[in-house]
């Protein structure tokens, strides 16, 4: 099979919705494409109803809701009250959590088991030795025993809750043996899986060879910035593909969804033509 052989249909509305609810993290993760970005906000709570709101009305339920894009969602004071309000307006929409678990602590762990939309907390681990987790997370390693006490509360609680250990993984980050540690290890935690840490926008990292599959993410994704600024990729922290702003098309979803710019976008992927975008000829991500 060739790379120009695959092609993709979009489908009459987005799968995933992210909502960039905010940019401030406490980890420094040395893959976050947060660092390549100025874009630093909170998304006002009158703009994140409307989107829900919007959200609340396609044909179908988004088959999941992503509460933050880029940021640590548990540095917002009201992140329990959002998660009230995706449960209450997107009843039938499972809600995903990706986090670096060190917030955590047994009072917001039963909080967050009290959402029963939520479905999947996705803890970025991403380094087996304590050494690679404080040089690449930017946070102390004494998180690590913190998250396996969260794993263990939300067992108890909801055990329903499906639980992610995930690594960015790069060789440039973690050796292969550490990638093997870490898989034997949280296995028995969780559903264990590698990220590979893409090289969109990153100085002197791109692919040795043109990459010409379309990228899935625009097919599937949408990310509503905090600003309400529009994105299809989950690694463009910049914003920098104009699609436009929510605003623009009426707080509608769908509109947004099939918007010119974004259509044309999806076009020049499904031709192979990816590299006539500066974000996307130089990613690793299809």
């Amino acid at each position: 099979m060739k790379q120009t052989d695959i092609q993709y249909e979009c489908p009459l509305q987005p799968r995933q919705l992210r909502i960039d609810s905010t940019t401030v993290c406490n980890a420094r993760c040395l893959s976050c494409h947060r660092s390549l970005s100025k874009r630093h906000g909170e998304m006002p709570t009158e703009l994140l109803l409307k989107v829900l709101d919007t959200a609340s009305k396609l044909p179908q339920p988004l088959t999941e809701i992503i509460p933050v894009n880029y940021g640590e969602f548990m540095c917002r004071k009201d992140w329990l009250w959002i998660l009230q309000q995706i449960a209450m307006k997107l009843p039938k929409t499972q809600i995903v959590l990706p986090t670096n678990g060190s917030l955590f602590d047994r009072e917001s762990i039963e909080q967050l088991c009290s959402i029963h939309t939520l479905k999947i907390i996705n803890f970025s681990v991403n380094a087996f030795f304590d050494e690679t987790y404080e040089q690449f997370m930017g946070l102390p390693a004494s998180n690590i025993k913190n998250i396996r006490k969260a794993i263990n509360l939300i067992k108890l609680f909801r055990p329903d809750i499906l639980i992610w250990i995930s690594m960015v993984a790069d060789p440039v980050y973690q050796t292969d043996r550490e990638k093997e540690l870490f898989k034997t290890y949280w296995q028995e935690w969780g559903l264990v899986w590698f990220l590979s840490a893409s090289s969109a926008g990153r100085d002197g990292k791109s692919p040795c060879h043109p990459v010409k599959v379309p990228c899935r993410s625009i097919f599937s994704d949408l990310v509503v910035g905090y600003d309400g600024k529009l994105s299809s990729c989950c690694w463009d922290s910049r914003f920098s593909i104009d699609l436009g702003f929510l605003q623009d098309y009426g707080m509608d979803i769908l509109k947004a969804w099939r918007n010119e710019k974004i259509t044309r976008l999806r076009q020049l992927h499904n031709e192979h033509r990816r590299d006539e975008v500066e974000l996307c000829k130089g990613c690793t991500s299809a």
